[in-house]
């Protein structure tokens, strides 16, 4: 029984962490660049998720990228899918969000809680 209590700490919740770098977060575009519009920053933010994220793979079946604009950001919100009968299933995938400014630079790229899918 003491050992879990002493776990709890552990099942507390998810650690924040950020995906950084060229790669995940890039901050490479001048800030007079053009604005994206909405579909732009969704294609933006797809390119900077971790290879394989989307699949096709055994548990990921692809996934569903939702974008709003508040205070001159994009924050866009990713969830893998599987697809069953005919609908987008988001139980036990992860899920990340890719926050960009108005050009397309990255403010923060936050992975979500992952699920028992593999990325």
């Amino acid at each position: 029984m003491a050992a879990l209590f002493a776990a709890m700490p552990a099942l507390a919740g998810p650690i924040e962490v950020t995906l950084d770098g060229p790669r995940f977060c890039p901050r490479d575009r001048p800030a007079d660049a053009k604005p994206l519009a909405t579909a732009e920053a969704i294609a933006r933010a797809r390119s900077l998720l971790p290879d394989g994220f989307c699949g096709p793979s055994r548990d990921v079946d692809g996934c569903d990228l939702d974008a709003e604009v508040i205070d001159d950001t994009f924050r866009v919100y990713a969830h893998q899918y599987r697809s069953r009968g005919g609908r987008h299933d988001w139980t036990l995938l992860a899920h990340t969000y890719v926050i960009l400014d108005r050009v397309g630079n990255c403010l923060a790229h936050i992975p979500g809680t992952e699920g028992t899918g593999r990325p």
